[in-house]
């Protein structure tokens, strides 16, 4: 019984020594480490953008209003046909403006005929008048040399007086009328012309990009107030995209920078273009949690660029764009070649205690859109963790610049260092500094946590 007991109590200390060994040499009771996912740093191009969306428009488009009012009686041309300089877009009712114009025309006629009778009246009253002076001088001498009588005298000067008087008035009334024919002139000037402007036509090349009257309907000219507007040409061959930009972006743009246009009717087709003018702001109401504050917005003016769909133009007899369409535009505000990258999730905030908070992951100041108070703001470090050779991570702070969709440009860092990627909660609340993990493939994540 003895020797019994003494070779079992030496087989549980062989068995407790064994134990011992096995997990001295990590054997068994190593510990897994927390499952998560790394990526190198890497040098890469970065080109930041800011997204907007907005809608096509032609970059020139003029109103057409009529100078004069009346009926539409015809109407020649619908919206989308394509019109050329001075083709023939409408015509309204002309009969009330030729009435006009013949009457005007009447007066014209009769004013040149009075002008024409007094005219020719003239040299007979010159004539006379030059007689009637040389006979009361004649008659003056002889008066005063007592040949004649003084009635006699009298007579003569009167009749002179009589000529003259009648001389001066034909030549005021030649005068008057040389100014009633300019009047009238300009009165029949006008008439025609309002007579022509009852024929509407196209200011420019292009096409009607908007149709806003049909035949009957009545037209008020801009000669009495704002006039209506009947269509809308536009010059479909010059494209721009007007797309709204909000104020906490808009100190990035600048005239110049290049954009990546999506248009709606070209799925997953990109454009290419340049902002070349920066309108002033436009305010909207934004409300929540039972406050309403203005938000400004910026109207952004980005020319697409024909090259980038010339394709399009030969493939349609049409123009590949209509006022309108839907688009989304990446403005490519800054770019910076060969800096060092890490993954935008790689990067997260902690306090000065190293402790996560419940904060997004690689949120640049700017983005702070509700901000937060200074004094929070400033206990927070931007940092990463970087893997260790024995598994372990290390805490370290970086400082962050520009980024783009999936990367941003950190300081802190070198090329080659493995940082950890994933998961979101992992990596933006559970990771400590010296804190044991296993690295795994992405999709294999989930699989082993399982």
């Amino acid at each position: 019984m003895n020797k019994k007991l003494i070779w079992i109590g030496g087989g549980l200390v062989f068995l407790i020594v064994l134990l011992v060994g096995l997990k001295k040499a990590g054997v068994i009771g190593k510990e897994e480490g927390t499952l998560v996912t790394s990526e190198a740093v890497q040098l890469r191009t970065i080109t930041e953008s800011v997204n907007a969306s907005g809608k096509v428009y032609p970059e020139i488009e003029v109103k057409v209003s009529p100078d004069i009012s009346g009926e539409i009686v015809n109407l020649f041309v619908e919206e989308g046909d394509r019109v050329t300089k001075g083709q023939v877009l409408a015509k309204i009712y002309a009969d009330i403006y030729s009435s006009q114009r013949d009457q005007v025309t009447a007066s014209v006629n009769q004013v040149k005929a009075q002008y024409e009778n007094v005219k020719a009246a003239l040299s007979g009253l010159r004539t006379a008048y030059e007689n009637a002076k040389a006979s009361n001088e004649r008659y003056k001498k002889l008066y005063a040399d007592k040949i004649v009588s003084r009635s006699e005298y009298e007579q003569t000067e009167q009749a002179f007086r009589s000529a003259e008087s009648s001389y001066n008035s034909a030549k005021e009334s030649i005068k008057s009328g040389e100014a009633q024919i300019q009047g009238v002139k300009a009165q029949l000037a006008r008439a025609e012309k309002d007579l022509a402007r009852t024929t509407i036509t196209s200011p420019m090349d292009g096409i009607v990009s908007l149709m806003n009257v049909k035949k009957g309907e009545r037209v008020v000219g801009t000669a009495q107030m704002a006039g209506t507007e009947m269509m809308r040409v536009a010059d479909m061959k010059s494209i721009e995209v007007r797309v709204d930009v909000g104020e906490n972006d808009i100190t990035k743009v600048k005239i110049g920078d290049t954009a990546l246009v999506e248009v709606d009717a070209y799925n997953k087709r990109k454009f290419k273009g340049v902002v070349y003018k920066i309108a002033n702001p436009v305010t909207s109401a934004a409300s929540g949690l039972g406050a309403s504050t203005e938000v400004a917005n910026y109207k952004v003016h980005i020319r697409l660029l024909p090259a980038s769909y010339e394709d399009l133009t030969k493939e349609n007899s049409i123009f590949p764009f209509r006022p309108g369409m839907t688009a989304s535009a990446d403005i490519q505000t800054k770019s910076k070649a060969n800096v060092i990258t890490v993954p935008l999730n790689a990067v997260t905030t902690r306090d000065k205690d190293g402790e996560g908070k419940d904060t997004k992951m690689a949120v640049k100041k700017e983005d702070n859109k509700n901000g937060d108070a200074p004094a929070a703001k400033d206990e927070l470090n931007e940092v990463v963790y970087v893997l260790q050779p024995d598994n372990k991570v290390k805490m370290v702070k970086v400082k962050t610049d520009i980024q783009d969709l999936n990367y941003i440009e950190v300081a802190g860092l070198k090329v080659g260092d493995k940082v950890i990627t994933g998961p979101y909660s992992t990596v933006s609340k559970t990771l400590k500094d010296g804190m044991l993990v296993k690295v795994v493939a992405k999709e294999k994540l989930f699989e082993e946590k399982k």
